[in-house]
C-alpha cells in the first residue's frame, strides 16, 4: 500500500481547510498528514481508504468548528468527537460539562488558537 496516495488525497482536499487561513490549515493539514500511518498500518487498500475518508471527515468537523470558533456549540463538539471515535475506534465518554468548558474556551479563540486547541483536545483522547 502506498502511504503517498492517502497522503495526496489529503493534500488535494480544499474544503478540509477552507474556513480557514494558511497558518491554521497548516496546523490541520500537518496534524492529519501525522494521523496517516497509524490509521492505515496492517489494512487492506479498502479498509485503509476507508479510515482515511474518516480522518477526512474528522478533519472537515475541525475545519468547521475552528473556522468560526464563535459560533461553536455543544452539539458541534459532540458531532466531532463522533467522528473522532469512528476514525479511531475510540469511545469518547465525554460528559456535557466538558463539552460546555471546551465550547466555552475555543469560543474566544481565533481559528488558529482553536485548531491548536480542539487538536491538543483530541490528542488526549487518543
Amino acid at each position: 500500500m502506498d502511504r503517498q496516495i492517502f497522503v495526496d488525497r489529503l493534500l488535494e482536499s480544499e474544503n478540509l481547510t477552507d474556513n480557514l487561513d494558511d497558518e491554521a490549515a497548516n496546523t490541520l493539514i500537518k496534524w492529519g498528514v501525522g494521523q496517516i500511518d497509524q490509521l492505515i498500518a496492517g489494512k487492506d487498500d479498502e479498509t485503509a481508504g476507508a479510515k482515511v475518508n474518516q480522518l477526512m471527515s474528522l478533519m472537515r468537523a475541525v475545519n468547521s468548528v475552528a473556522g468560526d470558533p464563535a459560533t461553536a456549540t455543544a452539539q458541534s463538539l459532540f458531532n466531532l468527537l463522533d467522528i473522532f471515535a469512528q476514525t479511531f475506534g475510540k469511545n469518547h465518554m465525554i460528559g456535557n460539562e466538558e463539552r460546555r468548558a471546551v465550547v466555552q474556551q475555543i469560543s474566544a479563540m481565533q481559528p488558529k488558537d482553536a485548531v491548536d486547541y480542539l487538536l491538543r483536545w483530541l490528542d488526549s483522547k487518543q
